[in-house]
């Protein structure tokens, strides 16, 4: 009797060669494809101070306001009763967010005064003013 052997079975590899520059090609596709958000706010010219301390912005809201009394906040032009409401959508999303005022330096304080009104309404308690540092 003849002696039949077993023939193996092929072995199925998955070629690598190429798998780092397909990665590669990814990562290109990427960085060009990304857009980078830049908040565009208004042109203030803010006021200087002695000493400044950094603001975490994952958790603040930049209201921004220039002298003719233009209210921004975080790129939404607003009326300053609308300050209450937006700040509340933004209090609803993070509950420890910071307005940050980002003010230009010849603002009327009546505007600033009426805004801090609104954010008093709307429970946003946590306030700052943005400055440049002197130099």
């Amino acid at each position: 009797m003849a002696k039949i052997q077993k023939k193996t079975k092929a072995e199925t590899l998955i070629p690598t060669a190429s798998m780092s520059d397909i990665a590669f090609l990814l990562l290109l596709f990427f960085m060009v494809s990304t857009v980078f958000v830049r908040e565009k706010g208004l042109r203030v010219n803010m006021p200087r101070a002695e000493m400044i301390q950094k603001i975490p912005r994952n958790h603040s809201a930049t209201i921004y306001v220039d002298k003719n009394g233009m209210i921004s906040v975080d790129d939404m032009y607003i009326d300053i009763p609308d300050v209450q409401w937006a700040m509340q959508k933004k209090l609803a999303d993070d509950f420890n967010v910071i307005a940050c005022f980002r003010t230009d330096k010849d603002t009327n304080y009546g505007i600033m005064s009426d805004i801090l009104y609104q954010l008093r309404l709307a429970n946003t308690l946590r306030v700052q003013f943005e400055a440049k540092l002197k130099r």
